[in-house]
């Protein structure tokens, strides 16, 4: 019975090392990338006044592909900002540094699928009349996208990301808590 038992996990460990093989074979290629996108930040806004809540935002970034599934990035985005007009007049700026990590799947050479999730240090400033407040905090992220490859150096990214909860509570003078939803087109450079 001992043999039997035996015999079947040595054929499953036989028969799963060629797909586990490429998971842990590590490339640990380098690259660096930026983008250009637009962002919209669901902020609420206070009473008798309209909010502009979408910007222009940008970001660049660079990176170590750990291996053909893997990758870790890191880099700096200003995301724009939010316009009050009315009864409050000013703007909510959002930028920091951003951490990620990439789970990739290569559909074929040239296309290759992307999912990320990260832990970014943003701060948000809020500059109104009558008076102005900062946080700097720790946001969560998710995203998804796809990126072209021309070649193995150069491809063209897209992306859609959440940036979750960023800001503080309005609350005795917070900037207020908001999602930001940024959507990217960039490039991306290998070594």
């Amino acid at each position: 019975m001992n043999k039997a038992r035996f015999a079947a996990l040595a054929a499953a460990l036989a028969l799963s090392t060629p797909a586990a093989a490429g998971f842990f074979d590590f490339t640990l290629a380098p690259f660096i990338g930026g983008a250009i996108g637009q962002t919209n930040s669901d902020i609420t806004c206070p009473a008798a006044t309209s909010c502009d809540d979408s910007d222009t935002a940008w970001k660049i970034f660079g990176g170590l592909e750990v291996n053909e599934y893997i990758s870790m990035e890191i880099g700096y985005a200003d995301m724009g900002e939010v316009s009050y007009k009315g009864a409050v007049n000013g703007t909510r700026e959002v930028d920091g540094m951003t951490l990620r990590l990439l789970g990739t799947y290569a559909l074929n050479p040239s296309i290759t699928l992307l999912a990320t999730g990260g832990l970014n240090i943003l701060q948000a400033d809020m500059k109104t009349v009558p008076g102005a407040s900062e946080d700097t905090d720790v946001a969560w992220s998710a995203g998804l996208g796809v990126q072209y490859n021309f070649t193995k150096s150069v491809g063209l990214r897209v992306e859609w990301e959440r940036y979750f909860e960023v800001g503080s509570s309005n609350f005795n003078g917070g900037t207020g808590e908001a999602d930001v939803d940024l959507i990217s087109a960039g490039v991306v450079f290998k070594f």
